[in-house]
């Protein structure tokens, strides 16, 4: 199946694996996940101030989405996911925090025997307005549903703004729930040895960005055009570190 590139502003509504590439200004993605293991990756390369709202269902599946936005412009994200009985939802996400970015993340645990994990790693940088919203829900009568939260954020000079709040509102007692924050900036030690053994202060950011970013150099090859994916990402951390 090749890649879907979203290059208009219809609602693409998702029932299998995917690969979607967001080339448009404004992306409406509709999902309907049901009776088996999916991967999805969401990879945003409009070029220009975007607009993503994703929503739907999980029912009885296995569900992976990985988001990665390495782009350097605005950003408004709005993700709405249920998921229902004996279905489990993993997100990981990526972000490059440069310009304005708002992000509400707001996941449900609607029935019993449902998971929710999702895992975020933000770089923020100098002048950068960046907000993320974890939102974890678990229903009343949702009975051993589990919702996790961790989120990672680095920053590197002077953002405007580099916030991440994670929620948790739970209605529900034979529950699991843990939400995780962690902040700092990069170790001028770690700058300084890379420094002395040779490479240039892009060079090095070039690294770091990567390492922090970029997901395992083999991520990509369960994916439809993974290979190009991961040459639009490099591009992408390149043309940063080379500003």
């Amino acid at each position: 199946m090749p890649s879907i590139v979203l290059d208009n502003e219809e609602t693409y509504k998702i029932d299998s694996s995917a690969t979607i590439i967001i080339r448009s200004a404004k992306a409406d993605i509709e999902y309907d996940l049901k009776d088996g293991d999916y991967a999805i990756l969401v990879f945003n390369d409009s070029e220009r101030d975007l607009s993503l709202n994703d929503h739907g269902n999980i029912t009885n599946a296995n569900v992976t989405i990985n988001y990665i936005q390495l782009d350097d412009h605005d950003l408004l994200q709005k993700s709405n996911i249920n998921v229902n009985k004996d279905a489990s939802l993993k997100i990981n996400a990526t972000y490059l925090g440069t310009k304005n970015k708002d992000i509400v993340y707001d996941l449900v645990n609607r029935e019993s025997d449902s998971l929710i994990d999702i895992t975020s790693n933000i770089v923020c940088l100098d002048e950068a307005n960046f907000q993320l919203d974890c939102i974890g829900t678990i229903k009343k009568g949702s009975k051993r549903a589990k919702c996790h939260q961790a989120n990672h954020c680095l920053t590197m000079g002077v953002p405007k703004k580099a916030a991440v709040l994670p929620v948790l509102n739970i209605d529900e007692n034979d529950v699991e729930a843990s939400h995780s924050l962690s902040s700092g900036t990069i170790d001028e030690e770690i700058l300084f040895y890379m420094n002395s053994r040779g490479l240039s202060q892009k060079e090095a950011l070039n690294l770091i960005l990567r390492s922090y970013l970029m997901p395992d150099e083999h991520f990509y090859d369960d994916f439809t055009d993974g290979k190009a994916i991961q040459e639009m990402a490099n591009r992408k951390v390149d043309d940063l570190c080379s500003m």
